[in-house]
């Protein structure tokens, strides 16, 4: 699952492109002495989500143990009518049925 189906596609903000496009020539610019670069709130939020994806392990691997154990030990439980019912919220949410 990518982090792109949850969220929306972000309309850049013009004014970095605006202060790229201004001639180099422009003295008013460079008399400031530093240039400036601002991020809009949606680019901010997701470059902190692109950092949560990052730091979260692929695989939660005490999870994966803990589930070894339990099945070796005999007490892993399959609930049929929940995997049932996540294939069929799955399938029509795939459709793109009404009625979720």
């Amino acid at each position: 699952m990518k982090i792109s189906d949850f969220v929306p596609q972000i309309k850049t903000d013009t004014r970095v492109q605006k202060a790229k496009e201004r001639p180099i020539s422009d003295t008013s610019a460079v008399a400031g002495g530093a240039d400036r670069v601002e991020l809009s709130a949606s680019s901010i939020d997701v470059q902190k989500m692109k950092m949560i994806v990052q730091d979260t392990p692929a695989v939660r691997m005490d999870r994966v143990q803990a589930l070894k154990e339990q099945i070796e030990r005999g007490e892993y439980q399959v609930d049929p009518y929940r995997v049932a019912d996540k294939m069929l919220i799955n399938l029509l949410s795939e459709s793109g049925l009404p009625g979720q």
